[in-house]
């Protein structure tokens, strides 16, 4: 559902992870949605940590809080914490599932080829397999006023939708939510969405209507052809501004 009534930010201690829990942490204030904190660990870590006598997870769960605590305005927030090992996608997934995330908040953008080996390739292979919508919050993101505890100036919000979704999906809830920020949407045509479209929609968009633009993509996860998806997750990865991708059939796992 959109706008989001619960919320899942994945957390990993990165700049970009931080970026995408204070984008989170101000969607979740301002459509007064339930935010959910996960960290996952590194099973062979916890592993090994395990076998040496150390139980990582208080320690982990401390540090969580901390960043919580020091990224605005999450603390503020209705805001529950997690720390589970396993594998990243899958943990992820299974939260979202087990909590009835309406939205799972990422970061991309990371600077560091160590960040990209952590956290990059993962936001990628959630992407592809992701049966809950995706926003995607690039390491630069700002908010317009950073000292508001919402996305007041936030917008426009520029849809487009992949051509086997239903056509009124992405519009659908670039309108909802535009409701919800007080902002202005565009409908772009979806005949083919590219990475040149999505550069092309965010700098436009953000030119012509003023603001920091929000880009809507839809798909279906049971009908959505693969390589539009790798489309969209490689979009998703490299753009300026944030992306939701929108799971049309979300509601099959509810």
């Amino acid at each position: 559902m959109i706008p989001p009534r619960t919320i899942l930010a994945a957390v990993n201690f990165s700049h970009a992870s931080r970026t995408a829990l204070a984008l989170a942490a101000r969607l979740a204030h301002h459509c007064g949605a339930e935010l959910h904190v996960l960290h996952v660990e590194n099973p062979l870590f916890d592993a090994a940590a395990d076998r040496a006598g150390i139980n990582l997870a208080p320690q982990t769960l401390a540090e969580l809080t901390r960043v919580i605590a020091d990224v605005w305005p999450a603390v503020q927030a209705d805001w529950q914490s997690h720390v589970i090992a396993g594998q990243v996608v899958e943990v992820v997934l299974d939260v979202a599932h087990r909590h009835h995330a309406d939205l799972i908040v990422v970061g991309s953008g990371t600077a560091s080829y160590a960040e990209r080996w952590l956290f990059g390739s993962t936001s990628e292979a959630l992407l592809r397999r992701a049966d809950v919508s995706v926003l995607v919050a690039p390491a630069t993101w700002r908010p317009p006023h950073p000292e508001s505890a919402d996305l007041s100036g936030m917008g426009p919000l520029v849809a487009a939708a992949e051509a086997d979704a239903p056509s009124d999906t992405a519009a659908g809830v670039a309108g909802a939510l535009a409701r919800v920020l007080g902002t202005s949407v565009e409908i772009v045509p979806p005949e083919r969405i590219t990475h040149a479209l999505a550069n092309r929609v965010a700098s436009a968009g953000g030119s012509r209507l003023g603001g920091t633009p929000i880009v809507i993509l839809a798909r279906k996860t049971a009908a959505g052809r693969r390589g539009l998806v790798r489309a969209m997750a490689s979009q998703a990865l490299s753009a300026a501004v944030p992306i939701l991708i929108h799971i049309s059939d979300q509601a099959m796992w509810m």
